[in-house]
Parts: C-alpha cells; structure tokens; sequence
C-alpha cells in the first residue's frame, strides 16, 4: 500500500514508520522535522512542510492509499492547533483525492471512563480534549472513510500485540495503551477496514 504518515516524528509515529517498512509499504513522511528522521529505506519518502499549509499536505498525501494521522501537540494549554489540523487534513485530502484516514485523538472523548476520567478531562486536559473534540468534528465528514481511534493513557511499553478494541467505546477498565500497540493498530486499520466511520476505543 502507499501511505502518507503524519506526526512520523512523534510519539507513536516513531513506531508507525519503521513498521510500515518492515511490512513493504510505500510511505510518505510528511514532517515538520523531517531532520528527525534516519532512515533511508528506498521505499520511504521524506517531506518537510508546513502540516497547516493546505497545498503542502495536498501534495503530500497525494497518491496515497491512506492517510495515518498520529499528530499530536504536548501542549496542555488552550490551543486550535488540533482542530485547524483537521480543517486542513480534510481539505488537503479532498484536493488530493484520498478518501481514507485513521486519526488517533483520545479516549477523554467517551463518557463512560468513570469518576477519574471525568475529573482529568474537564480539568487538567481540559484544553487538549476540547481541542481534540473539535478536530474530530473537522475530520468526520460523510465523504471521507475516516476512523477515529480514541487511546488512553500512552505508554512507552513493549507491544502486546493484542490490544482491546472496541468500537463506540473504551473497553472497560482500559486506562492504559502502549504506543506500539496503537501504531500497529492503526497500519491493521488501514490494510484491512473493519471501522469505518466508526470511533473505536484501544486499551491494553
């Protein structure tokens, strides 16, 4: 397959791109710091750009099979930066003529996380479920086959190789997810659609 991988540099994008190789997949890093990235596969091709420039990302996912968004800001603090992504993405891959997209946001979006989640989301993530709320709204258009994956905590653990999936819903007491984990969910998601325009809850 050909995919484009957003947010290739970050946290879950680390482990994205390298299986994505290892699987024989053609892919496009479209990076803010494409610097960060070492490999040299001959199926890799790595762009640096502006990831809120419409025709820079048009030009990017143009092509592609796919597009694999794991972009996501540290920030704590009120920001659009989420939501003008999603405006743009949808936009980019409309001109670019790309139908499919696996986003991950958070699983502070469901309501059924219990007391903790609750308390967390509309308080210390306030800002950045908010903004998240608001980027899936951006990317879940009826013309698009979009999947939303909502993990929970993220973790810098080994792959299970088995995560709880759920769709509509976080899989019960699911409060944490390793990175890797969701990285090889989402490459799953895009060879083989089983959640289309569907929200799906990961956890460990």
């Amino acid at each position: 397959m050909r995919l484009t991988i957003l947010g290739a540099t970050g946290g879950i994008g680390r482990r994205l791109l390298p299986l994505a190789l290892d699987q024989g997949h053609e892919v496009t890093a479209f990076a803010r710091a494409p610097e960060k990235i070492s490999s040299r596969d001959a199926r890799l091709r790595v762009i640096g750009g502006n990831l809120f420039h419409l025709n820079e990302m048009a030009s990017a996912i143009e092509g592609s099979d796919a597009v694999l968004s794991a972009f996501g800001p540290t920030t704590l603090r009120r920001t659009n930066l989420r939501r003008d992504f999603g405006r743009v993405l949808v936009q980019a891959m409309r001109a670019a003529g790309v139908h499919r997209v696996i986003h991950v946001t958070t699983a502070f979006l469901f309501d059924e996380g219990g007391p903790i989640f609750s308390v967390m989301s509309n308080t210390l993530f306030r800002n950045v479920t908010q903004d998240h709320r608001e980027s899936e709204h951006e990317i879940t258009q009826p013309d698009l086959a979009w999947t939303i994956l909502r993990p929970p905590r993220l973790l810098d653990a080994k792959p299970t190789g088995h995560p709880r999936v759920s769709a509509g819903h976080l899989p019960k007491g699911g409060f944490t997810i390793s990175r890797a984990d969701v990285a090889a969910f989402m490459l799953q998601e895009g060879m083989t659609p089983r959640y289309v325009q569907q929200v799906v809850g990961l956890s460990n």
